[in-house]
């Protein structure tokens, strides 16, 4: 075991994912519709995130966000990688490979606007959480967000068993040095107990079921999830006081549909809730109505309520764009159960925001146009559909051009990464200010209409070079295609359904 990891599971390299949370865009968003304060984003803003993995969110809203980024992950692999993402956009960003400590102690960081760290707290020691809470308290401005996800009580409570036992095996009884082998060790000696059914498991019967779940993540996710010295599962209560210490105040949840309790826990929970006065307290005892096992918290160094009127009126300004050419579904699940949307509304938000190429639409103008429309309806409308990911909040015009240059380079080199893997499955748009699912060939299509092909047949004989000459074929409904025949026909079924349903959402999102 290496001595800087400081017990982190460092021999496998984590997974490259994006995730919206922790984009400035979106964590705004998320305190407008909660009724607080969020600063407009300026050119002199810093943001900063801890323990960024692979590095591709925080190269993607380094590329997409006004003001400049700094990050560290302690593992080098990852330090390096994100640093070859941010050479791609020139966003000018700062990462390093320090720990935390290490980072606390620099001299040469600016203050935050934000700080955020997703899937880190629970999976570190308690000297770097407070090392952690040591630098919000050091860095973070006043009305600066401090974003934490990790796993909590009381949801986790049936599975913290297993992780234990997937440990002691590891520790006590592998026999193999090589990642995945251990691993696979320690999954059967947990499926062996199982079938012992020992008194644990007949008294809290879905941790079978939850162990059959666990076993289907991928080896690197196991690896990183389970297998680090340091798990530390905490109730919100107790994190909430932590951070207290660093003049952090919670705010809300990223999950916006929680702004709305009565959609989340039943109605006489609702009654019960609002009964606690204490915040800390109130909160705690929903995460026991949604039996929470994970957290995704957005803290404020001095929380401040706006009015009713200014939040509503923010709301009216705030430009939306579709996320999909497809007219929205109605039945959504939501903490209660499933919903039915009112079709008639959606509908017509559907039709804005279809207007003039789908391009991004405040909802003034349509209250101007549908007096008849409540505007409380339509608020909550574009709040559930945001938190379902069918619409996003956008950034404004002038900020969009400043950032497109550097979300064109990183799209670039991203496209031109997918001509050999399929590892990063995301592209940046500068509308958003955040990142957008972009499958390996969404991104092969968009690089050919870049190169001037327009036309099924054109796309379709690029993309099939492509696979041919790396040896690659298509799978169809589990068949591997065998011809070169059968390859482009269905290169040119994927080529239709890009241009028609992908394509005007990416032109959109300006990344084509």
């Amino acid at each position: 075991m290496n001595s800087w990891n400081d017990g982190y599971f460092t021999e496998s390299t984590y997974t490259y994912g994006y995730y919206r949370e922790i984009s400035p865009v979106f964590q705004k968003f998320c305190l407008l519709v909660n009724g607080y304060a969020a600063p407009v984003a300026q050119a002199s803003d810093n943001h900063c995130e801890l323990g960024f993995g692979q590095g591709v969110s925080i190269n993607i809203h380094a590329a997409a966000n006004l003001g400049k980024y700094f990050g560290t992950d302690f593992n080098p692999a990852h330090a390096a990688h994100a640093n070859e993402l941010c050479n791609a956009s020139g966003c000018g960003a700062n990462f390093f490979d320090n720990s935390f400590e290490e980072m606390l102690n620099r001299a040469d960081l600016p203050q935050f606007d934000s700080i955020s760290l997703h899937g880190i707290w629970s999976w570190i020691s308690t000297e770097n959480q407070n090392h952690i809470v040591e630098f919000a308290r050091k860095f973070l401005k006043p009305g600066g967000v401090f974003y934490n996800s990790y796993n909590c009580y009381p949801g986790w409570s049936p599975a913290a068993p297993l992780r234990e036992i997937f440990i002691l095996h590891d520790k006590y009884a592998q026999k193999s040095s090589k990642t995945y082998e251990r691993i696979e060790e320690a999954m059967k000696f947990t499926a062996e107990l199982l079938e012992k059914n020992p008194m644990y498991f007949r008294r809290v019967p879905d941790v079978k079921s939850i162990f059959e779940n666990t076993r289907k993540h991928d080896h690197d996710y196991l690896a990183h999830e389970y297998f680090n010295r340091d798990w530390i599962c905490m109730y919100f209560s107790e994190v909430a006081e932590i951070l207290e210490s660093a003049k952090l105040d919670f705010a809300c949840t990223s999950e916006l549909i929680e702004a709305f309790v009565h959609l989340t826990i039943p109605a006489d929970a609702h009654e019960f809730l609002n009964q606690i006065e204490h915040p800390v307290m109130r909160e705690q005892i929903k995460d026991y109505f949604l039996n929470r096992q994970f957290r995704k918290d957005i803290f404020v160094r001095g929380l401040r309520k706006i009015s009713v009127f200014e939040r509503a009126e923010r709301l009216m300004d705030t430009p939306f764009v579709l996320l999909s050419t497809n007219p929205f579904s109605t039945k959504i699940n939501v903490g209660i159960g499933e919903i039915t949307l009112a079709q008639e509304l959606c509908d017509k938000i559907y039709s804005h925001l279809v207007k003039h190429n789908y391009r991004p639409k405040t909802f003034r103008e349509f209250i101007k146009q549908n007096p008849e429309v409540s505007r409380t309806n339509l608020e909550q409308l574009l709040i559930i559909l945001t938190h379902n990911g069918a619409i996003s909040p956008c950034q404004t015009e002038d900020v969009v051009e400043i950032v497109k240059p550097r979300c064109d380079a990183l799209n670039k080199y991203f496209c031109r990464r997918a001509e050999n893997s399929g590892e990063i499955i995301f592209l940046a748009s500068p509308v958003l200010g955040g990142g957008v699912t972009a499958t390996r060939f969404d991104q092969l299509f968009i690089s050919a209409v870049a190169n001037g092909n327009k036309s099924v047949d054109a796309l379709a004989e690029e993309i099939w070079e492509i696979l041919r000459t790396q040896g690659q074929s298509l799978v169809k409904q589990g068949k591997m295609l065998e011809t070169s025949e059968e390859n482009i026909d269905e290169c040119k079924n994927m080529a239709r359904e890009f241009l028609d349903k992908r394509l005007p959402i990416f032109k959109a999102l300006q990344i084509v």
